[in-house]
């Protein structure tokens, strides 16, 4: 790589740094490690979220991979689906092989979605924004969408739901093309039924400018015109747990919800654990917290408080702070779904299990063979 390429990769990524932490910044937009970005650079690579990161975390020297990007659209253009084997798990195997060796941060992976990241445009913006959920999450979602962007001027391609990683790549690589030979239009804006959006442009400023009218389009549409509640926690004294799912060591602070829109929400409809599972509305909530709630009582982190009204966290600040905007998040889609007359969409049972069941090679490579069917 020369050194006009590295000058020019270097600005790319002060944009990509600007971009990621714009959204990574707003708790409607994007809920503890939730959400990715990325950004074509020279040479056919790509720098993309890092796993386990939170985008606002994401800076010069931190927080993101750099990818042969090139690469991972050839693996992905060879997949034959007729063949039995676990294309999840070779997928993941692709990405991290993909890994520029010597260029930008070592030794991280690469989100799991870096996929369809490779197969989309210049820089890409996908968040779990709370706006774009009221559509995602409803079964009205893709006739609002078709209204508000397609048939306004905004080519949006609508992916109904498939696993996260390898067979959500395939669907909107797929969804594209078909767009494309269909229409003549090629569509910067995705909504991903029970998941959320990703938006894209050739400059950061185009795609920040794109993901922001999105979401303001649908508030406006639906007259929303109070302002985000700040998601916050606070510390628990004194407090007899006895009543609590599970037990807790004293390994951990306890915290607690500090909203008040999550706090009346959990009251007003006596929310407890079963509540969760009944009302599962995309991934993240499964994975930061169903997950808390269910497995060893040693290892559980969430505990709601049905009569009360709150919810508990045993774990630090940050992973309190992470849990309460994505319960926060669940919370204003839940309640506007309801108070917009939309109907609420849930994930199936068999999309529940796919995450539960994440390294399962069997199961995933059964769901994968469904795909073909």
């Amino acid at each position: 790589m020369n050194d006009n390429q590295l000058m020019n990769d270097s600005q790319l990524l002060r944009e990509y740094v600007r971009m990621s932490k714009t959204v990574g910044n707003r708790a409607d937009y994007v809920q503890g490690g939730g959400g990715n970005t990325s950004v074509k650079l020279s040479a056919g690579c790509m720098a993309v979220k890092a796993s386990g990161f939170r985008l606002n975390q994401i800076e010069p020297d931190a927080a993101y991979v750099v990818v042969d990007a090139k690469a991972i659209r050839e693996w992905y253009a060879r997949v034959d689906l007729g063949e039995d084997r676990d294309f999840e798990k070779e997928s993941v195997i692709a990405a991290k092989g993909a890994v520029v060796q010597g260029y930008g941060p070592q030794g991280l992976r690469p989100s799991v979605e870096a996929g369809f990241h490779a197969v989309l445009g210049n820089f890409v913006i996908h968040t779990h924004a709370v706006q774009a959920n009221l559509l995602c999450c409803s079964t009205e979602g893709r006739d609002l969408m078709a209204k508000l962007f397609t048939n306004a001027g905004f080519p949006a391609l609508w992916v109904p739901y498939i696993n996260p990683g390898f067979c959500l790549t395939l669907k909107i690589k797929a969804g594209r093309e078909a767009m494309q030979l269909a229409t003549g239009a090629d569509p910067h804006i995705i909504f991903m039924e029970n998941h959320g959006l990703i938006v894209w442009g050739d400059d950061a400023d185009t795609a920040l400018q794109l993901h922001e009218e999105v979401n303001s389009r649908i508030l406006n549409y639906y007259k929303l015109t109070e302002p985000y509640p700040a998601p916050s926690v606070k510390p628990v004294e004194g407090v007899d747990v006895t009543g609590m799912v599970g037990s807790i060591s004293a390994a951990a602070p306890l915290l607690m919800s500090a909203t008040p829109l999550v706090q009346a929400f959990l009251k007003e409809n006596k929310v407890d654990v079963d509540f969760f599972e009944r009302y599962p509305l995309y991934p993240d909530q499964l994975v930061y917290l169903n997950s808390g709630m269910i497995g060893e009582p040693a290892s559980l982190k969430v505990f709601p408080d049905a009569e009360g009204g709150s919810v508990r966290y045993h774990a630090g600040e940050s992973e309190a702070l992470a849990m309460e905007e994505t319960l926060l998040g669940y919370v204003w889609v839940m309640k506007t779904i309801r108070r917009v007359g939309l109907t609420l969409k849930t994930m199936s049972p068999a999309d529940v299990d796919f995450i539960h069941n994440w390294e399962s090679e069997a199961y995933r490579r059964s769901l994968v063979q469904k795909m073909v069917k």
